[in-house]
């Protein structure tokens, strides 16, 4: 194929954009705030002057959504503020950016093509098929801030936040208290959800009967640590979630009925208080059947999965490290009891499933209790 070029025969001006930028911050950012981010870089080359109102007026937006921007790119090391000795606000410094690990650039284009590699600290949802979460790790989660009460009173007064404050309390049905109150501006605040964002959320959670702003907390710190950051994103979100229910029930042999709310109750604390992903909850199931083909208990799978919550089980890797620990345990445990008469101590599995042997073990403790 011949080679082609490319030029211009307008006399414009142009900025220059950082391709560190482009290939490693702009890909994980919220759209608005990229606009708010190249805007800035504009008026850099422009030399002159502006105010927060001025660019609010130029996306037809508001100031708190131009903060809110800044505040992120502030967070993301990409900008800084400069104030005077007087603390009066005087600039915003566009700071250099630096490219991150080849690793992560790599792992992001393998999560785009649904390829796996190993487990990976971060990854984002795809926007064509279900994610496969056990990709994520733990994200550092900002601090929770206790907010003072001229603070409440102040963002009451915002307009976006204001709305939201209605429409949660018209979806509840009461008043929000003051722990309500603390709960969503650490979301819109600390999380940095956009109004559409926190009012999805919102909407999704009394969707499925958790009128409780600390469920919705716990919902928002588990997309904020998947890096979901539109509805778009959250939409797919919600139906791997829901489809955990199904397919649950489902791989303990009980389709086709809605799980009971004890059921429920199971499955909600496996994926919002443990933090497991739906891999992880089936594999539990599955090991649950191997140890009792018959009549697999929910009871029975969260023991598994307290046992790997207790040992900060986060993929399906540590699963497995777990499976030879416990197996080299077993193995030691079983030559020091070789000069043993007792039939059980000298029984040997016709098995080299140490998995099916562990689970067996604990199905016999589970009856004869």
């Amino acid at each position: 194929m011949e080679t082609i070029t490319i030029s211009t025969k307008n006399h414009e001006t142009y900025s220059s954009v950082s391709n560190f930028f482009i290939d490693y911050y702009m890909t994980e950012a919220n759209g608005e705030f990229v606009k708010v981010y190249l805007y800035l870089v504009r008026l850099l080359n422009s030399g002159r002057a502006v105010t927060v109102a001025e660019i609010a007026d130029h996306f037809d937006s508001t100031e708190k959504d131009i903060c809110r921007a800044i505040k992120y790119w502030i967070k993301q090391k990409v900008l800084k503020l400069e104030y005077t000795s007087d603390k009066i606000l005087t600039g915003i410094i566009l700071l250099p950016l630096s490219p991150k690990a080849s690793k992560e650039e790599n792992e992001s284009l393998l999560s785009m093509l649904g390829v796996e590699d190993e487990p990976k600290k971060e990854a984002s949802y795809s926007d064509t098929k279900e994610v496969d979460t056990d990709t994520f790790t733990n994200v550092e989660v900002p601090k929770k801030v206790r907010y003072k009460p001229e603070f409440i009173s102040d963002k009451q007064e915002d307009e976006d936040f204001g709305n939201l404050l209605y429409q949660t309390e018209t979806y509840f049905g009461k008043p929000l208290t003051q722990s309500d109150l603390q709960a969503l501006l650490y979301i819109y605040e600390e999380l940095n959800f956009s109004p559409e964002l926190l009012e999805y959320l919102v909407e999704y959670c009394v969707s499925i009967g958790k009128k409780s702003c600390r469920y919705i907390e716990a919902v928002a710190i588990e997309w904020y640590k998947n890096r979901i950051n539109t509805v778009e994103d959250a939409k797919i979100a919600s139906k791997n979630y829901n489809s955990i229910y199904v397919s649950v029930l489902k791989q303990l042999g009980i389709p086709n009925r809605v799980p009971t709310p004890a059921e429920t109750k199971y499955i909600d604390m496996w994926y919002n208080t443990f933090s497991f992903n739906k891999n992880i909850i089936i594999e539990a199931c599955r090991r649950a059947i191997l140890a009792n083909p018959q009549s697999p208990t929910f009871g029975y799978v969260n023991g598994i999965l307290e046992n790997w919550h207790k040992n900060n089980v986060h993929t399906l890797a540590d699963i497995q490290k777990l499976d030879e620990q416990w197996a080299a345990n077993k193995k030691k445990k079983t030559k020091g009891n070789s000069s043993s008469n007792n039939q059980f101590n000298n029984y040997q599995s016709s098995t080299k499933d140490s998995v099916v042997d562990e689970f067996e073990s604990l199905f016999l403790k589970e009856t004869n209790n």
